[in-house]
């Protein structure tokens, strides 16, 4: 693998009444991000449920971990409805964290990227 991509990866604790509780004790996500771009190409989520996973994983690939936060955290804000949304929200902003982390000691990136809301 080239050095123009890293893996990065966000944790969440998982509610007890989720199917993925049951499975797993945290929620993870992590993801194959294009250094240049910030844009994530594949992504895997801890999530039980094909559709739940496949769903969470379709809206982050492409998206930007720089620029794309927001808009990442509204759409599974409208558009997933499953009990996991806050963990799935926690792993993406702790996800985001630790890029921007990489990104500063890397040397890949501008020191600072903006925190989320």
């Amino acid at each position: 693998m080239s050095n123009d991509r890293c893996v990065a990866c966000g944790y969440a604790k998982l509610p007890q009444a989720t199917a993925a509780a049951q499975v797993y004790q945290m929620l993870t996500v992590a993801v194959l991000v294009d250094k240049k771009s910030d844009v994530i190409e594949r992504a895997s989520v801890t999530l039980v449920t094909p559709v739940a996973r496949e769903f969470v994983e379709n809206l982050l690939v492409g998206s930007n971990l720089v620029t794309g936060q927001e808009r990442f955290l509204e759409d599974l804000r409208v558009n997933y409805g499953g009990g996991a949304q806050r963990a799935v929200r926690q792993a993406y902003r702790d996800l985001c964290e630790r890029y921007a982390e990489m990104k500063k000691v890397g040397g890949f990136g501008p020191e600072e990227i903006p925190a989320i809301e």
